[in-house]
């Protein structure tokens, strides 16, 4: 099928782990785009499936595509890993359980080259093959004009609209900017696309939005997205604000209070969602929260953390 690109336009960074039921739809959905001047780089990350031999066996039919594999480190590990494979003019970052529109990095590239884009951005869509219900929503036409603005003015946009999303599936990267920022992601954490995204707008002096539905999320179980919410969680949140805190304590005014805005953004509703754990952890991160993140907390989120039975009561009085 596709050959072997020296200079490729964009590299797309894949990384698997025991997604054998998904990947080969998967990785067709970018074997099959419009754009084929490209590199596939899937980074097995020691998966314990089929997966491995899958993706192997669709390397021996198009030489596009680089297989690596690691011990399991996370996706974090094994993005970086691919990004230091990569070679292409852009960089975009594909689940292995999900589908990528077949014109979409046609569009995105046309989109970025010709306006020497930062990045872009684009909508999605989730669906599934089970009884898996969850209120994600990827779409932002009504929320967001399509102009050329700095990072900083689309991502305090989207925050005002509610229409902001952290998933890195979203983006399509200019690789040089990348490597001006030496952005990477945060070994051994999850929820690292919270921590990624944040810098990226936060530093990007052209980003444009792109109105159409390119990215289809796969809710599935046992995914990241749809495992149960533990205690793991919220503490991966706290080291996600305490970088972003960080990196914001360097930077100018504006940028600052917007990764404060981001933060809050972000970090709300995962306190809220806590409301579900066992008291004692619900107890011990309402006293770290209060300690250290007070500010970033709404007092509705306070209550139901502590009180969780307040949501079935504004259940029963509606």
């Amino acid at each position: 099928m596709g050959k072997s690109i020296d200079n490729p336009k964009v590299s797309v960074i894949i990384p698997v782990y025991n997604t054998g039921e998904y990947v080969e739809e998967a990785v067709c959905s970018i074997m099959n785009q419009t754009l084929s001047d490209l590199e596939i780089i899937i980074v097995n990350d020691g998966s314990t499936d089929n997966s491995l031999h899958i993706v192997t066996k669709l390397q021996s039919i198009d030489k596009r595509i680089i297989v690596r594999s690691q011990k399991n480190k996370g996706q974090s590990s094994t993005r970086n890993l691919g990004l230091s494979l990569a070679r292409g003019e852009y960089i975009y970052f594909m689940d292995s359980d999900d589908i990528l529109h077949k014109e979409a990095l046609k569009i995105c590239y046309k989109k970025c080259s010709l306006e020497n884009l930062d990045f872009a951005f684009f909508d999605g869509e989730s669906f599934t093959n089970s009884n898996i219900s969850l209120p994600i929503s990827y779409n932002r036409r009504e929320k967001i004009n399509t102009e050329i603005e700095s990072g900083l003015q689309k991502i305090n946009t989207l925050i005002d609209t509610r229409g902001y999303s952290a998933s890195v599936c979203l983006l399509f990267i200019d690789r040089n900017y990348l490597n001006s920022l030496s952005l990477d992601f945060l070994p051994g954490i999850i929820h690292e696309d919270q921590l990624f995204t944040a810098k990226l707008f936060a530093q990007a002096q052209k980003v444009a939005y792109i109105p159409e539905t390119f990215f289809y999320r796969r809710l599935r179980p046992g995914s990241i997205m749809t495992k149960q919410y533990t205690i793991v969680n919220v503490r991966n949140y706290f080291i996600v604000v305490n970088e972003l805190i960080k990196f914001a304590s360097g930077q100018n005014e504006d940028i600052n209070k917007t990764i404060h805005k981001t933060i809050r953004f972000m970090f709300d509703p995962a306190i809220y969602m806590a409301n579900k754990l066992k008291w004692k952890d619900r107890l011990s991160i309402a006293k770290t929260c209060f300690v250290s993140y007070k500010k970033y907390v709404s007092t509705k989120s306070w209550l139901v953390l502590l009180f969780p039975w307040l949501i079935k009561l504004k259940s029963y009085t509606k």
